[in-house]
């Protein structure tokens, strides 16, 4: 019985609106200042992220933030129309984050860090922890044993609100992590409402109606229904 009331449900999402174009990600607009990020494509994006990434994470391991921060933002504009399920979005978003914390930024950290949440629970699913690493013909530089996830980036967060009060409380996230969506660290547009069908889904087949149903409320909400 309880397989057919998710059944039933999963159905009734199949009839919500769809968009022909999916949008890209969020992507924060002090990243969208810099002059020569440039999106890219399949495998010319893919070599972008890799090379970007792996030159910000180098920067921060130097304590050099601001040539960190510009090779992250590279890398996350490569990333922003990478697969829906792959998470190197969400955690160059946690890289950016750190990288606000350490340049003293505590309000820009915890919206980055907001956002790396939403993010990988959008690619990851309910429990917002990758599975797999990625499969890369360019090697991806985040492998599968990396510390990813929500767990690491809530604690993180938890840091962020030592400095500056929070849009939700970092206990909240751990008890309920779909409710990181209604403080609107990712803007409340079509293409949230379109990204979060899978999510419901997800928390649909692991009988989570509480979060499947306030995460289409929240659909409802952007959509204006």
């Amino acid at each position: 019985m309880r397989l057919t009331l998710a059944g039933l449900v999963l159905g009734a999402l199949s009839v919500l609106p769809s968009f022909a174009e999916e949008l890209p990600r969020w992507t924060p607009s002090h990243c969208l200042e810099y002059g020569d990020v440039a999106p890219a494509d399949g495998d010319a994006a893919e070599a972008l992220w890799n090379e970007a990434y792996r030159d910000g994470f180098g920067a921060v391991q130097r304590g050099e933030y601001d040539v960190a921060e510009h090779q992250m933002c590279r890398a996350l504009i490569a990333a922003r129309d990478f697969d829906a399920r792959d998470w190197r979005f969400a955690e160059t978003l946690d890289e950016l984050g750190l990288i606000a914390f350490q340049l003293r930024d505590f309000e820009l950290a915890e919206r980055m860090q907001g956002a790396a949440i939403g993010e990988m629970l959008l690619a990851a699913g309910p429990h917002g922890e990758p599975l797999a690493g990625l499969e890369s013909s360019d090697h991806a530089v985040i492998r599968p044993d990396c510390a990813s996830g929500i767990r690491v980036y809530t604690d993180r967060m938890n840091l962020i609100h030592e400095r500056v009060p929070g849009r939700i409380a970092t206990q909240a996230i751990r008890e309920e992590p779909w409710s990181i969506f209604s403080a609107g660290y990712i803007p409340f547009d079509a293409g949230l409402a379109s990204r979060l069908d899978w999510l419901i889904s997800q928390y649909l087949l692991e009988e989570n109606l509480g979060a499947a149903d306030t995460l289409a409320a929240l659909q409802n909400e952007i959509l204006g229904q």
